[in-house]
């Protein structure tokens, strides 16, 4: 699994310049990323957590990505959150929405332009391991996105940074 996290996000990496006019995006797009998170930076925002091993991963090749992000108005993309950014938010998030939170469920993203965010949640099973929570739904009716974060990635950028998830619900 780790290696296809890894080569999943490298196959954003050609598109850190810009570019536009692909599918139905009318945006110009570009993906950027940070170094990658320490062991230490990792265990110290997630302390207590068993963390999924290709979120680990992840956060070995990049602390934090934008993925698919509009230059001009910095509404559409995501943005996978640094390990600290993601524990705060889920501790936010698991404060305020208690129900709709599982133990062992992780926020690892935030989509620009609207509150949706990316859960990876590894109480569920088949394509609801990567979920795609909306603010004011209940988790039966968030997005199922991927079986995977790999799965998920490969997705996103073939849909060229489209809710492909809603599409197919």
């Amino acid at each position: 699994m780790a290696g296809e996290v890894t080569e999943a996000l490298a196959s954003f990496r050609p598109y850190t310049e810009p570019w536009d006019d692909l599918g139905d995006n009318p945006f110009k797009l570009r993906c950027s990323f940070s170094g990658p998170a320490t062991n230490e930076e990792i265990r110290s925002a997630w302390p207590t957590a068993s963390l999924p091993a290709e979120l680990v991963d992840a956060w070995s090749v990049s602390r934090e990505s934008h993925l698919c992000e509009d230059m001009d108005y910095g509404q559409w993309g995501l943005v996978l959150l640094s390990p600290a950014a993601s524990a705060e938010r889920t501790a936010e998030q698991r404060a305020q929405r208690a129900r709709a939170y599982r133990p062992g469920d992780v926020v690892i993203g935030e989509f620009l332009g609207d509150l949706e965010l990316l859960v990876m949640a590894p109480s569920e099973t088949g394509e609801r391991r990567v979920l795609v929570a909306l603010p004011l739904d209940d988790r039966d009716d968030w997005y199922s996105a991927a079986p995977n974060l790999a799965r998920f990635l490969a997705r996103y950028l073939g849909s060229h940074g489209s809710k492909y998830w809603e599409s197919s619900a």
